[in-house]
């Protein structure tokens, strides 16, 4: 007999129990709530002059991670959020330049259930018929810093955005999680960000490639909990994540295409938002 049989068996009875931890735990009551995901500011990229308005289409918060799970998270623990994140968001933006400096305007972003992934196992889909959808609304300002420097661009970016953060909820009954109902809440979230960029010319255009450090409130739950008495509850609630970016902006005459990747720096255990792209398509006119 080949001794590798015998070595595959042994490792077959090591391994066994580990994949049987790996799961939730069968708490009384489990919550999916569908969160936002972690978006860049729709006003990142070039300035505008005074009486310039910029309209734009976005695809955000693009997860280069597509929701793969990290080892860690196969071992759920009560207490641990449960909760849907899009694995991208479509938008769109308009801002005008109100005066030297100073950028006003507004966005929107949608998300549909059916592009999300769980952030963890044991996450339970919304039932049939509750399919759920996140529409963001907001507005917004931009500050651009003025610097005599011809080339070198500083401007602050605040966001005011509301959702309605959805929330399934189930309880253990016979062995079964069954459902009972949904919840909605409405948040609001905030997104600063600070961008330093240096801007180059070419016939037609120009270029501006930079640097964009922000910080955002998103929403947490508990999507674990083993205490029947809870189940009346609301544990929804915000949390900040901070994120750092590398992007560049593209204008040649009225037409503007932007990109950024950017990482995010989560306060919550269990919520990995993951490395992340925004795309902008759009034009600036006079």
């Amino acid at each position: 007999m080949s001794p590798v049989l015998p070595r595959v068996a042994l490792l077959g009875i090591l391994v066994a129990p580990l994949f049987a931890s790996a799961c939730a735990p069968q708490t009384v009551i489990r919550r999916s709530a569908f969160i936002p995901g972690a978006a860049a500011p729709a006003r990142t990229g070039g300035e505008l002059a005074k009486g310039e308005v910029r309209l734009a289409g976005h695809l955000n918060a693009i997860r280069a991670s597509d929701g793969v799970v990290d080892i860690d998270d196969l071992f759920t623990e009560v207490g641990d959020p449960g909760v849907f994140i899009p694995d991208f968001q479509v938008g769109a933006s308009a801002y005008f330049g109100a005066a030297p400096g100073l950028e006003l305007g507004g966005q929107v972003s949608y998300a549909s259930l059916s592009w999300a992934s769980r952030n963890t196992v044991g996450v339970l889909e919304f039932p049939p018929g509750h399919d759920e959808n996140l529409f963001q609304f907001g507005v917004g300002l931009r500050y651009n810093v003025p610097i005599e420097h011809p080339s070198l661009r500083l401007g602050f970016i605040g966001e005011l955005n509301f959702v309605d953060v959805p929330e399934a909820i189930f309880v253990l009954n016979g062995g079964a999680y069954e459902f009972r109902r949904v919840d909605h809440e409405n948040f609001m979230l905030p997104n600063v960000a600070l961008q330093l960029g240096w801007e180059g010319w070419f016939e037609n255009g120009s270029v501006l490639p930079y640097l964009l450090l922000g910080v955002q409130r998103s929403v947490t739950n508990v999507g674990f909990d083993d205490q029947l008495i809870n189940l009346d509850d609301n544990t929804l609630e915000g949390f900040l994540a901070g994120y750092v970016g590398l992007g560049a902006d593209l204008r040649i005459e009225g037409f503007v295409l932007g990109m950024t990747f950017y990482v995010p720096f989560e306060s919550v255990e269990r919520i990995d938002f993951g490395p992340s792209f925004a795309v902008t398509v759009g034009g600036v006119i006079d």
